[in-house]
């Protein structure tokens, strides 16, 4: 009897773990069913000049073209993604699951944190809004699934698990600390952008990176905390300049004959930025210092009103809080470096 009694407990056992885990891949499959369509694909374009060329060599303009993923959070048209899948891109679409393709435009970027708000004129018809969570609420264990394009496969569906909360000290959006999921999923090239769900379908992460090491094509993502999304996002404003550049400090400064101590090379400028208003100049020769590769002959910021560019990050963190805080009609100026002497450069905050 004792034995009957142990193979029925254990038959019952197995019996009750094949139906929960069935109810768990039913329950996943209807939510990713519930919130794909608020998953939209990023398609960006930029017009690339003759880099490179010779002065007396007129060649055709060519085109650079990346693509990432989004989530739509609001019936207004509000798109959230990653900052970098965006960077100077002249040209934004977003691809819904319909197929249905909007022109975007950006309203909002976070550069340290990696983030960035897009604005559609029109949602498609059968457009689905996406809930942002409380991402207090997520902890180590926690089961979580992420839709993209990785590789553009659209709408790709990857399952996982939250591994730790992180929060990056070392790395400040608007003076507040960075706070991120560290994730256990599968995520590739393509995803960038994209949401990270937990099981009742709320956003709780913004896919921004992978650690890579080597020849490794993935290692452990990590997405941007809902709360700290909100925060930059809706909550703050974050004005975007729309220009790449790099950091030239001390032995580059001398250099580039800089007058002061560090600049900031301009690489690309997007069209109908600020960057684009003042009329900044990109540059266009590709060289290479020691392992740096960089494209010069461009302006160099010097100064942003008032505040000059040190060597180190921390005065443009600075200028991008002070960029923050001016309101519609007031001017932004900055001093550049071009071809050997300053220039002033004035705009009005659109």
């Amino acid at each position: 009897m004792k034995v009957q009694n142990i193979h029925r407990l254990l038959l019952l056992v197995c019996f009750i773990s094949l139906v929960t885990n069935d109810v768990s891949a039913q329950s996943l499959r209807e939510v990713f069913k519930r919130v794909n369509a608020s998953v939209v694909v990023v398609h960006t374009r930029e017009e690339v000049s003759d880099r490179g060329s010779a002065p007396n060599i007129a060649s055709e303009p060519s085109q650079e073209q990346g693509i990432g993923s989004g989530v739509l959070i609001a019936a207004d048209g509000k798109v959230l993604t990653a900052a970098h899948v965006i960077k100077t891109a002249d040209h934004i679409e977003v691809e819904f699951l319909d197929g249905t393709r909007m022109a975007a435009r950006v309203l909002a970027v976070a550069p340290a944190a990696d983030l960035a708000m897009l604005q559609i004129e029109r949602l498609p018809a059968n457009a689905v809004i996406a809930r942002l969570s409380d991402s207090n609420l997520v902890e180590s264990g926690d089961q979580v699934f992420a839709i993209g394009a990785p590789y553009s496969a659209r709408h790709s569906l990857a399952v996982g698990w939250v591994s730790a909360r992180r929060t990056a000290e070392n790395v400040l959006e608007n003076l507040s600390a960075l706070e991120t999921l560290q994730i256990d999923l599968a995520l590739y090239q393509g995803n960038s952008g994209g949401p990270l769900f937990n099981l009742a379908g709320e956003v709780v992460g913004i896919v921004t990176h992978v650690l890579t090491k080597g020849e490794q094509t993935t290692g452990p993502g990590f997405a941007v905390a809902s709360n700290t999304v909100r925060r930059l996002m809706l909550e703050e404003k974050q004005s975007w300049l729309g220009f790449e550049a790099l950091l030239l400090e001390n032995v580059l400064a001398q250099a580039f004959n800089l007058p002061q101590s560090a600049g900031l090379l301009v690489q690309s400028v997007a069209m109908n930025s600020l960057g684009a208003q003042l009329g900044l100049r990109e540059s266009k020769l590709p060289v290479q210092i020691g392992e740096q590769v960089m494209f010069i002959g461009g302006d160099i910021l010097l100064e942003m009103n008032g505040i000059p560019v040190r060597p180190d990050y921390a005065s443009v963190k600075e200028m991008q809080k002070r960029l923050n805080a001016l309101r519609t009609g007031e001017p932004l100026v900055i001093k550049a470096w071009r071809g050997g002497a300053i220039v002033e450069l004035k705009t009005l905050i659109p």
